[in-house]
C-alpha cells in the first residue's frame, strides 16, 4: 500500500484524490468514502473477532468507537489479520474513555495472548505411564528435572482476569457477580494440542511452574510455602498436558 493511498485512507489525506477517477472532489470523495468505510468496518469486524470478550465487556458500540480509534493510530503490520491487535491492550490502558473499567486491558491481553499460543507451535507432551516411568527409574526423584512445554507462560494480573474469562466462556460455573474483580491473580497459559487453555493457579504454583521453566531441579523448583502439595502441582502439570521430557539433572 503506498503512502498517498495509506494516508488517505485513514487519515483523511486528500492528495491521493487525483488518483480516483470523478467529476469533482465530491464524487470522488464518495467513491474513496465507500472503500474507506469498508476497510474501517472490516478491520473493526477483525477486532471484535480476536477480543469478544473486551467487546462484551464495554458493549458493541463502544469497543467499535474505541476500535475506530486504534487503528487510526496502528495501521496493521501483516497481511495476516489473526496477527492484528498485538498494541490493543497497551492502547486501551491509555485510552481515557477506558479508565472506568480498569481490568479491561489486561482482559484484552489475555485474549491475545491467547489467540497466539492458538496457532503456536504444538508439542508433544509425555503421557502419566511415561512420566511415572521416568520417576520410578531414578534413585532421586528430588533431582529430576521435568521440562515443560515452550508454550507454556505465567501471567499475572492485579485483577481477577482469569475468573472473569471463565465466567463469560462458562457462565454457568461460575457468576460475574460472584467474583472481587481486585482479587489480583495469577495464570497459566498453554496450548494443549490444538487449542490455547488458561487455568487459574495459586502464586506458590506460579512459583513452581517458572522455576521448573528455568531448569531448577524438582527440589529446587519447590517454594517454601507449607501449603503447597508438590504431588498435586505435578498431577495437574499431567493433566494439563505440559510435561515434554523427564531427565536426571547432571552431576
Amino acid at each position: 500500500m503506498n503512502k498517498a493511498f495509506r494516508d488517505a485512507l485513514f487519515h483523511q489525506d486528500m492528495a491521493f484524490y487525483e488518483e480516483i477517477k470523478g467529476h469533482s472532489d465530491e464524487e470522488k470523495a464518495l467513491r474513496f468514502n465507500v472503500y474507506r468505510n469498508n476497510v474501517y468496518v472490516s478491520l473493526i469486524d477483525a477486532l471484535a473477532d480476536i477480543f469478544p470478550i473486551t467487546q462484551t465487556l464495554v458493549g458493541e458500540d463502544f469497543f467499535r468507537a474505541m476500535a475506530r480509534e486504534y487503528l487510526q493510530q496502528n495501521l496493521p503490520k501483516s497481511p495476516i489479520i489473526r496477527e492484528y491487535g498485538g498494541t490493543f491492550a497497551d492502547f486501551i490502558r491509555a485510552f481515557e474513555p477506558s479508565q472506568s473499567v480498569a481490568f479491561l486491558g489486561d482482559i484484552a491481553d489475555l485474549e491475545y495472548k491467547l489467540l497466539t499460543l492458538t496457532h503456536a507451535q504444538e508439542f508433544t507432551p509425555l503421557t502419566h505411564e511415561e512420566v511415572s516411568a521416568a520417576f520410578n527409574h531414578t534413585t532421586d526423584p528430588a533431582k529430576l528435572l521435568i521440562r515443560l512445554s515452550p508454550n507454556t507462560q505465567i501471567m499475572l494480573s492485579c485483577y481477577a482476569i482469569g475468573s472473569i474469562y471463565l465466567a463469560h466462556k462458562q457462565p454457568s460455573e461460575q457468576s460475574l457477580t460472584q467474583l472481587d474483580i481486585n482479587n489480583s491473580e495469577y495464570l497459566l497459559l498453554s496450548k494443549s494440542f490444538i487449542y490455547a487453555e488458561m487455568h487459574v493457579i495459586s502464586e506458590a504454583e506460579a512459583s513452581f511452574i517458572q522455576r521448573l521453566m528455568q531448569d531448577k531441579t524438582l527440589e529446587a523448583a519447590i517454594p517454601d510455602d507449607d501449603t503447597f502439595d508438590t504431588g498435586a502441582s505435578l498431577a495437574k502439570l499431567i493433566q494439563w498436558q505440559l510435561i515434554t521430557h523427564v531427565s536426571e539433572a547432571a552431576t
